[in-house]
């Protein structure tokens, strides 16, 4: 294939002398990034020489922000160009190879149907007379000055025909049931083969028309391709996470979600999964000068001089900035990955699609981590470095442990070599506490007036398991950066880091606890700030 021109304008009429061919330009090959989709539409048609029409069904052109560009087999070239609205064509024409076979299944399974109701107007006709022969000997009379044992004859009679009558009537009416639910059957697997069709998106009676005027000099297969840009589509990647404590190691199974929303089916496409963002920005956010300028300050009402305005403005009016793109998140590590997928996919509009990627496998540290001041309990955490050699890209993730589900998680991009901490759950058996003494001046609110106050806290970490149990714990530990505020604090044991994170007064303890042993961790915070002023703080 050879590009050959950009569809700017479709305003041109073709010649009047050339030959219409009908072909229907399904999307072969689709490049999904996170937002958007790149997508190769191709028409195959048989041609004989010379100059001919191709006219291409193409729904949504009209709302489309890009036209597509063509491309074309060796030895073709394109003439004049041009685009119609509702040109009238039998639909059946322009059917694909697969929706042409759906439409074969609607047509044999209609003739069924026709074929089944033929048999359930039979079987019926067949009831509807034994009704009216059992209608008739309901109104048969005795005969007049019939003597006793003529009367008798034909009552008996009657009562015999009528019998057998209704016996009749009632295997008329039990055969006519599996009838009618062979008809269900067809009638239900009818309008699945309709949706199916529905599901590929056939063309209509009428429909908008590329036309494309091409010319070659030899009979044969021509191949025409539209590439274009569409932003209704897109995929995420889903996890599945299983931390096995006894290994080491976290299972990461890896399903790409591709999801489209435009104004055809793809059908048995091939697909190609880009980390790129195209829709997000492709250059720098301007920088501009930033100028320092000088204000008079601004003065109390009353203190301003007597005839004085009350604010002058000595510096010229500040450079307003144009907000600033958005980054793309995908390559924060300066990667662009694609995943070309192997097998052809057959996505409608509005549907989602899972494909399944190969496994990952991390070695990861478990590790109980506690925060008695927000949770009762503890927490497993896993700690791991993504040594696959390529990004874990974002996504939703559900979590297990040990093959027991967690939960559900975000999972931000994590790039090649990065560390980096999940959860895991709670672990019930670790149970947490933290106790506020009274200070000293027994005032336990936000605000105090006093000059100073002291405030004791006790962190109870319990282990309830039969094991023992490696708990990190951690705790913020109460700091000034006013010279006027003086914070002393005494932790006893003392933490085993500080300033965890890089969060200034995060503490960790490395607790190591038997099984039914509890450890406490006593913290003594001591404030002094001047009188006269209030301290804003809260344990």
């Amino acid at each position: 294939m050879r590009a050959t021109v950009s569809l700017i304008a479709l305003l041109a009429a073709t010649p009047a002398w050339a030959d219409d061919v009908y072909a229907q330009a399904p999307v072969a090959r689709a490049t999904i990034y996170p937002d958007g989709a790149t997508l190769t539409l191709r028409a195959d048609v048989e041609l004989p020489a010379g100059t001919h029409r191709v006219m291409v069904p193409y729904p949504g052109a009209k709302g489309i922000d890009s036209l597509p560009r063509i491309s074309v087999s060796e030895g073709v070239e394109i003439g004049t160009l041009g685009f119609r609205r509702a040109v009238a064509a039998d639909p059946e024409t322009l059917y694909s190879d697969a929706q042409k076979v759906t439409l074969a299944v609607i047509e044999d399974i209609q003739a069924q149907v026709r074929a089944k109701n033929d048999e359930i107007a039979i079987a019926r006709a067949d009831v509807t007379a034994l009704e009216t022969r059992a209608d008739y000997l309901a109104s048969v009379a005795p005969p007049e000055n019939g003597t006793p044992e003529s009367i008798l004859a034909v009552a008996d009679l009657v009562s015999a025909q009528t019998a057998d009558t209704f016996r009749q009537i009632t295997a008329a009416r039990a055969a006519l049931v599996p009838l009618e639910d062979e008809r269900d059957a067809l009638t239900q697997a009818l309008n699945a083969a309709k949706a199916d069709l529905a599901r590929l998106s056939p063309p209509k009676a009428e429909n908008d028309m590329l036309i494309i005027e091409v010319s070659h000099d030899e009979a044969g297969p021509v191949a025409l391709e539209f590439t274009e840009q569409t932003w209704a589509a897109g995929w995420h990647v889903d996890y599945d996470m299983n931390l096995d404590r006894d290994a080491g190691e976290i299972d990461v199974d890896r399903k790409i979600v591709v999801t489209q929303d435009t104004t055809r089916t793809w059908t048995d496409a091939a697909l190609t999964l880009s980390t790129a963002r195209p829709n997000d920005a492709i250059g720098p956010t301007p920088v501009y000068p930033d100028k320092a300028g000088l204000m008079q300050p601004i003065l109390p009402r009353d203190a301003a001089p007597r005839g004085a305005p009350q604010m002058e403005a000595m510096a010229e009016p500040a450079i307003v900035e144009d907000s600033a793109m958005r980054s793309a998140t995908m390559e924060t590590d300066g990667l662009s990955l694609s995943y070309v997928y192997p097998d052809a996919v057959t996505i409608a509009p509005g549907e989602a699609t899972e494909l399944a990627l190969d496994t990952l496998t991390l070695t990861a540290n478990p590790q109980i981590e506690a925060a008695p001041r927000y949770d009762d309990a503890a927490f497993l955490m896993a700690t791991f470095t993504n040594d696959t050699g390529e990004p874990i890209l974002p996504g939703s993730a559900s979590l297990s442990r040990d093959g027991n589900f967690v939960g559900q998680s975000k999972i931000a991009m994590i790039p090649a070599g990065a560390e980096e901490t999940l959860p895991f759950g709670p672990v019930e058996g670790i149970r947490l506490d933290t106790i506020f003494k009274r200070n000293a001046e027994g005032d336990t609110g936000i605000l105090s007036k006093s000059s100073t106050r002291r405030q004791e806290i006790t962190l109870s970490v319990e282990n309830l398991t039969e094991e023992t149990q490696d708990v990190r714990t951690l705790y913020p530990l109460t700091f000034s950066e006013l010279e006027d505020l003086d914070v002393t604090v005494t932790a006893t044991p003392t933490p085993n880091e500080t300033d965890v994170d890089d969060k200034r007064g995060v503490s960790a303890w490395n607790l190591t606890l038997a099984p039914g042993e509890t450890r406490d961790i006593e913290i003594v915070v001591d404030l002094d700030w001047p009188e006269g002023k209030m301290l804003d703080w809260r344990p």
